[in-house]
């Protein structure tokens, strides 16, 4: 097998791995098993490295406590209609957004947003396409650790702000 065989071998592995992990919290979400714990605001591993991610990628565009820009839209809203497994496909291989031409974008919160924003609306004709993550190593492994974070925002469990840690 020549190397680079081997390398989409490992790639596609790796993406049904992921979303392998996916199926399994969809399940838990149907079940009884939520898949973030939280207990007196304080969250598990998972869900806080979620919200760990997320603060460092993801709010960029999606707003602090993930509850929206005139960039992207509300998580915290989204996620109560995505499965795990429709979760990890978008984040992982791709997603359009359609943004009226006309629309402001004046509430960015910082200059990096803006300049992300410019550079993409040059690329796509004022359609904005969400990067897709399943290369990068600090998103791809803490997909559903995201996943987590956001269901527990989105089913009340888990308020705005930086949750503690369960010891």
């Amino acid at each position: 097998m020549s190397r680079r065989s081997a390398s989409i071998c490992v790639r596609i592995l790796g993406i049904f791995f992921v979303l392998g992990s996916a199926a399994v919290a969809q399940a838990a979400q149907h079940g009884e098993e939520p898949p973030y714990k939280v207990v007196d605001g304080k969250v598990d591993r998972s869900t806080f490295l979620g919200w760990r991610v997320f603060n460092s990628t993801c709010y960029i565009c999606h707003g602090v406590d993930a509850t929206g820009t005139s960039v992207a839209p509300d998580l915290v809203a989204r996620i109560k209609d995505l499965s795990a497994r429709e979760f990890a496909g978008k984040v992982l291989i791709r997603y359009r957004v359609t943004l009226d031409s006309s629309e402001a974008i004046g509430d960015d919160r910082t200059a990096v947003r803006a300049g992300f924003l410019e550079l993409l609306m040059k690329k796509e004709r004022g359609e904005l396409m969400m990067p897709a993550w399943e290369k990068d190593p600090n998103v791809k492994p803490h997909v559903m650790d995201i996943y987590s974070y956001l269901r527990a925002r989105a089913d009340g469990a888990l308020g705005p702000g930086r949750p503690e840690q369960l010891q």
